[in-house]
């Protein structure tokens, strides 16, 4: 999906309130973000204030001013936005598995992933690829089996690879992601199957799809041609099996129950 938000424009509405202190109202953070010409208009200024303020960056509160709407105040909360991920925000993004809504967790992120993140009401909803990234992390810190998930989507949804490789290397799995990639082509490629032949055939065709667009653009230099950083998870991706990836796929697609 586009993005709407860029993450400098983000740091820079920041930055204004950090530079206004108690006289960082909606009005003044607006003049300010116009005349260095970041913002020019209210709607894209309220929602970047928004995302910000969901993101538990920002802090806003109410100053009556004797007008009919009061006057909004911004403040600095943190330095680091917070987002949420887990299995259930992967179900929001598409996951196609029976698993509880409720099963989330807030993580600490950075203004890249706060601007791929989508306002929920009750925080932030981060991207694909930084939900992907942890729930990797967490079943190579937990043992949460949640590689799984991972696989159903990497094998059957295109991601921005390079922005996903890059959030692995970040948090130690960058070579248990690579590895997971290079696993899922060896598999889908192999000319034997011990699958259900049919399920084998769509999860193969599908996935050589996406890997193909890849390497159009030239994304998949990321997984092939880069060592990566981090082991964390390792043995997991080295010893996953046709069953774990055409199942998962399977699975996902609807192929299988």
């Amino acid at each position: 999906m586009p993005r709407t938000f860029n993450e400098e424009k983000a740091r820079e509405v920041v930055a204004a309130v950090e530079r206004l202190k108690g006289s960082s109202s909606f009005r003044n953070l607006l003049k300010k973000m116009a005349r260095r010409g970041i913002v020019k208009d209210n709607k894209t200024l309220r929602l970047y204030l928004n995302l910000l303020v969901a993101g538990k960056v920002l802090s806003v509160r109410m100053h009556d001013v004797g007008s009919v709407y009061p006057q909004q105040i911004y403040s600095l909360r943190s330095k680091r936005p917070i987002v949420w991920v887990g299995p259930g925000i992967l179900r929001k993004h598409g996951l196609n598995w029976e698993i509880s809504l409720s099963d989330i967790r807030q993580i600490s992120s950075d203004f890249d992933g706060l601007a791929r993140s989508q306002i929920l009401e009750s925080g932030l909803m981060a991207a694909l690829e930084d939900c992907l990234a942890y729930e990797l992390h967490a079943d190579a810190k937990e043992n949460t089996g949640t590689t799984s998930l991972v696989i159903a989507m990497i094998s059957t949804v295109k991601v921005d690879l390079p922005y996903l490789i890059r959030r692995a290397d970040q948090i130690h799995v960058g070579r248990t992601m690579r590895l997971l990639f290079k696993r899922l082509l060896e598999i889908v490629s192999s000319n034997h199957t011990d699958f259900d032949g049919s399920a084998f055939l769509i999860v193969r065709n599908h996935f050589l799809r996406i890997v193909r667009q890849y390497t159009q653009t030239g994304f998949w230099n990321v997984v092939e041609n880069e060592t990566g950083i981090g082991s964390l998870g390792f043995s997991i991706a080295k010893s996953i099996s046709e069953s774990d990836v055409i199942g998962s796929a399977a699975k996902q697609m609807g192929v299988l129950g």
